[in-house]
């Protein structure tokens, strides 16, 4: 079955037409655990919504679109209406600049496309949105939204066509560098209007079938326990889409508790337990470098 609407982008309303994937591949598949950093400092967090929340805008396969056989998003018309992204929401005292939250590669991955975004409380504000392709498992990529994005990396790359994005804009040609090594700094997170920046994970069948899946499905227990730390669980990162189908999103732009993970404080007395969060984050980065290594010589 084919599923047509009409996109509103950059003031142009464009057809999009997707394709509807019947089987359920998200109640089955097992991802790899790619995931071989933290995408910013932890214990900067304060709360993160859930995989197909109610939080910020409809983002399920409403979100894709599609030029001469190239989709640039998931294509399950199957998916209920939902945000199929996290929104890391930092503490309040890192809110208000674009060079307080950092941001990190949370793999080895090739930078395939960057595009501008600007603020729409405030077109004076952009920032960048990057596709950060894996180089162990090229089917999946993490899209990094709002980011303040270093100059050593191209600050537009491989743009959406002209004929679907007014805003099309040609590659930067200046650039240092496009890849990426787990653990390296990427920029900031653009806090300068927003309570948070977002990430979305991309798996790819094939170049007509592919998913929104959540970031911490591809995140080892050897990072998760950051987390468990602060006393979130797995089981709390997502909702299921049997249960979004029971209680589907009525509407959107409330805030609803129930799509946000709460992570424990930081005791405010707590310098060293922050420091020992720095520790565990270096030592868990070193050792998935070394185990990469090892891997690689054999």
């Amino acid at each position: 079955m084919l599923k047509s609407y009409y996109r509103r982008t950059a003031g142009l309303l464009l057809p999009v037409v997707f394709v509807s994937i019947t089987r359920d591949i998200q109640a089955t598949l097992v991802h790899p655990e790619l995931i071989e950093s933290h995408v910013t400092e932890i214990a900067m967090l304060e709360e993160l919504s859930k995989f197909r929340s109610g939080a910020g805008h409809d983002f399920s396969y409403d979100a894709s679109f599609t030029y001469a056989g190239e989709y640039f998003g998931a294509t399950d018309s199957t998916e209920p209406d939902s945000s199929m992204k996290h929104y890391f929401a930092p503490y309040s005292t890192h809110l208000g600049d674009s060079a307080t939250v950092p941001i990190y590669a949370p793999f080895d991955g090739v930078i395939t496309r960057v595009t501008e975004e600007t603020n729409s409380a405030n077109p004076s504000i952009i920032n960048k949105r990057i596709e950060l392709t894996s180089v162990d498992n090229p089917n999946y990529m993490v899209v990094l939204f709002h980011i303040d994005l270093d100059n050593d990396y191209p600050q537009i790359k491989n743009d959406w066509p002209a004929a679907v994005w007014s805003a099309h804009q040609a590659d930067d040609a200046t650039y240092v560098t496009d890849t990426l090594s787990a653990g390296d700094f990427m920029g900031y997170a653009d806090m300068r209007t927003g309570h948070d920046f977002d990430i979305a994970v991309l798996y790819s069948v094939n170049a007509t079938e592919k998913y929104w899946v959540s970031y911490f499905d591809l995140m080892p227990d050897t990072l998760f326990t950051a987390y468990e730390e602060r006393g979130a669980s797995r089981g709390e990162m997502s909702i299921s889409k049997a249960s979004r189908l029971a209680s589907p999103i009525i509407s959107w732009g409330g805030r609803n508790d129930d799509d946000w993970v709460v992570l424990q404080a930081v005791p405010e007395t707590g310098t060293l337990k922050i420091a020992i969060f720095g520790l565990l984050f270096l030592l868990g980065r070193t050792a998935s470098r070394n185990d990469k290594r090892r891997r690689n010589r054999h």
